[in-house]
């Protein structure tokens, strides 16, 4: 099953304010990292999660032998925004 950085949430008492991260620097010792906009409008990424405007959020992840390392970052690009996770 493919990995969805933005699930849909329980909003039945109003959305979250955004997502919760796992950042590490474990992000440097990954090779491949993947990205996916929010894809969502009015300030909500596609699960339901706010985030505000600009809705410029990305979730940027990683896998290693066991357990899926995560970051929500604001960026323009995809590129941007994996840069931006090397970083951490």
């Amino acid at each position: 099953m493919r990995f969805n950085p933005f699930p849909k949430l329980n909003c039945s008492r109003g959305a979250p304010m955004g997502r919760q991260s796992n950042v590490t620097n474990i992000f440097q010792g990954l090779k491949t990292l993947y990205a996916m906009h929010q894809g969502g409008s009015d300030g909500y990424d596609k699960g339901g999660a706010y985030w505000g405007y600009p809705c410029n959020v990305w979730a940027v992840w990683g896998r290693s032998s066991d357990e899926v390392f995560i970051a929500y970052v604001r960026a323009n690009t995809k590129q941007e925004a994996i840069n931006l996770v090397k970083t951490f």
